[in-house]
């Protein structure tokens, strides 16, 4: 058996269909940026998540008075190895809330939040349905940093803020 040579060209075309990256083989180097959306509660938002945007980087502005972001996270039976991030970019109106929703009540969010103060502490969620950053208990929210990931069955949350200890950001609820 012979061995078959590719050309560069080949090779990068190929790769481009795999990954749908950005290559420079001239230069030894793939670059792969992941998607970016930036979410702004300049109206009220109500959005169901794909599978498909799995690996977004959600930024998120929460700076407009009374107006509210919520998200429903995809089904998890058809969601495993799904993952998205959230990270705040402002401090939050009073009224303004990140809503984020596994859609169903058999379904759960298992994980915590660190507050990267002095004496650090985690916000441990434990088999809730969802998760509200609640503008209306602390403003604070700059810098607040969210991952979700499914395992098939439930999602998992971690993620840190820099914030006062005892300042509660997020508010959990077993009900979707």
């Amino acid at each position: 058996m012979g061995s078959r040579r590719l050309s560069k060209n080949r090779v990068a075309a190929l790769l481009k269909k795999l990954v749908g990256a950005k290559i420079d083989l001239g230069k030894s180097t793939i670059l792969h940026k992941r998607p970016v959306e930036a979410l702004t509660n300049a109206a009220a938002i109500t959005r169901t998540l794909k599978a498909q945007e799995s690996g977004t980087l959600f930024t998120v502005n929460l700076a407009t008075v009374d107006n509210d972001i919520t998200l429903t996270l995809p089904a998890a039976a058809s969601s495993a190895g799904v993952f998205f991030d959230f990270c705040v970019l402002a401090n939050s109106d009073d009224d303004a809330d990140l809503v984020i929703t596994t859609g169903n009540n058999a379904t759960d969010i298992y994980g915590g939040i660190i507050t990267l103060d002095a004496n650090s502490t985690v916000d441990a969620f434990n088999g809730i349905s969802k998760i509200t950053v609640d503008g209306s208990v602390a403003q604070s929210s700059e810098g607040l940093r969210l991952s979700l990931l499914c395992d098939g069955t439930n999602w998992h949350l971690s993620g840190h803020i820099a914030t006062a200890v005892g300042t509660v950001h997020l508010v959990g609820s077993a009900s979707a």
